[in-house]
């Protein structure tokens, strides 16, 4: 290695009086510079060698500080802690701040989050601020809700429940949507004292769907559950499930008027939903390939399905064979259920979904597969054995499904029935 030119010693000095530090640059016998600060301290001549002539003078100006000030006595900074100095103010420097400015705010926010790292603190803030979501009343979320479920497809039937049900928590809450919290949401539910549990779930359902869209749009926060995800449902009271014997079937159906036999025998022999066969039109009775198709349009759980149409209830609805248009035409099809138990003489009246839990249970007695019959009723087989299945024997199932008319049996009303609709028709 070539030696550099040896040159003659130089000294700097830096500061005065008792805080002097002397810089004395040697050149080496292998030819490189050396730099030796001197300085008096605590009564004793000190002395420190550096390489670098920068660092000499940064080392120089902290005794000098040091001696001014009467500190004590302590290791100069190294070179690497001058660079981590420089890096750190550079960072701060990014913000357009100093960095013991950045140091005062870092201590702060650390007293605040305490156990908290702050950067989780930051990020739950981030998800919590207010000013992060738009501004919507409940009244606008509402309308667009509902709107969005109309060019959505939904049934005629379920936007007009979601209208009513959205425009009841309007009239309770008309603010901000994001200010609605699960409390409100649930001393809203329990004061609708009209509605019973299974009812209030459905609004608590509606008021979930609609939050949600809400949070899809920007309107509530994202990051975590809405006030009505996070409200509670009411517990639906165990009742007992109340079947027809093939006996009084056979009596409700000789006492049904024209106009409601097609409803009282499809429910009986199919299953089908009071709410669905309201839907029904004759055109969906496959009488040839021995079925009913229910497209999704008109099932309540928007899945087309399709129901065996058994022999007897072929024999029910012969009459109407030829007929088209919609199956039901009675306005009032609840009323009129009550009146022909009544005029039947069943004893204890009308029961609730009496059509619907015989099928299923005679159903299940018949075939022996829960599966099969969930599938072409529409429900789960857990909400079968749950809510519908009545334990029955097949002997009697089989009863069930024999019920036809007696000969030559014409129901009451039939020949003015048909009369009406080919007028209304033409």
């Amino acid at each position: 290695m070539t030696s550099k030119k040896k040159r003659r010693n130089s000294i700097v000095e830096i500061g005065t009086g008792p805080a002097k530090v002397t810089i004395y640059t040697n050149n080496r016998k292998d030819g490189f510079d050396e730099f030796t600060l001197s300085w008096k301290e605590g009564g004793r001549r000190k002395r420190r060698s550096l390489a670098c002539m920068d660092e000499a003078r940064l080392v120089a100006q902290q005794v000098t500080v040091r001696l001014s000030n009467g500190w004590i006595v302590g290791d100069e900074a190294s070179k690497r802690d001058l660079e981590l100095l420089g890096h750190c103010e550079g960072v701060a420097r990014q913000f357009g701040v100093s960095l013991s400015a950045a140091m005062e705010e870092w201590a702060n926010a650390k007293k605040a989050a305490g156990t908290i790292s702050i950067s989780d603190a930051v990020r739950h803030h981030m998800a919590n601020r207010a000013d992060l979501v738009a501004v919507k009343t409940i009244k606008e979320v509402s309308e667009e809700f509902v709107e969005s479920r109309r060019i959505s497809g939904a049934s005629k039937i379920y936007v007009r429940n979601c209208k009513a049900n959205t425009k009841k928590f309007q009239k309770k809450f008309g603010g901000n949507i994001a200010d609605v919290t699960a409390a409100d949401i649930n001393r809203f539910l329990a004061g609708l004292d009209t509605l019973g549990a299974i009812s209030k779930n459905t609004t608590r359902r509606c008021l979930v769907t609609m939050f949600g869209f809400a949070q899809r749009q920007g309107y509530v926060h994202r990051e975590r559950k809405t006030a009505a995800a996070l409200s509670e449902s009411f517990k639906v009271p165990e009742t007992k499930i109340e079947i027809f014997t093939p006996e009084e079937m056979q009596s409700l159906l000789l006492a049904t008027h024209a106009r409601m036999l097609p409803m009282m025998a499809i429910g009986a022999f199919t299953g089908i939903r009071s709410a669905e066969i309201r839907r029904l039109h004759w055109e969906d009775i496959k009488w040839d390939r021995n079925f009913i198709e229910l497209v999704g349009s008109k099932a309540k759980t928007a899945a087309r399905r399709l129901v065996p149409l058994s022999e007897n209830l072929k024999a029910w609805l012969a009459p109407w064979r030829q007929e088209t248009g919609p199956i039901v035409s009675i306005s009032d099809p609840a009323g009129a259920l009550s009146d022909i138990a009544i005029k039947a003489q069943i004893p204890g009246g009308w029961r609730q979904n009496g059509l619907r839990h015989s099928y299923i249970s005679y159903r299940v007695a018949l075939t022996g597969d829960v599966a099969r019959t969930a599938l072409e009723s529409g429900n789960s087989a857990k909400m079968i054995y749950r809510h519908y299945r009545e334990v029955v024997d097949e002997d009697t199932a089989k009863i069930w499904f024999a019920i036809t008319p007696p000969e030559n049996w014409e129901p009451s009303g039939l020949r003015w029935t048909l009369k009406e609709r080919l007028r209304r028709i033409s």
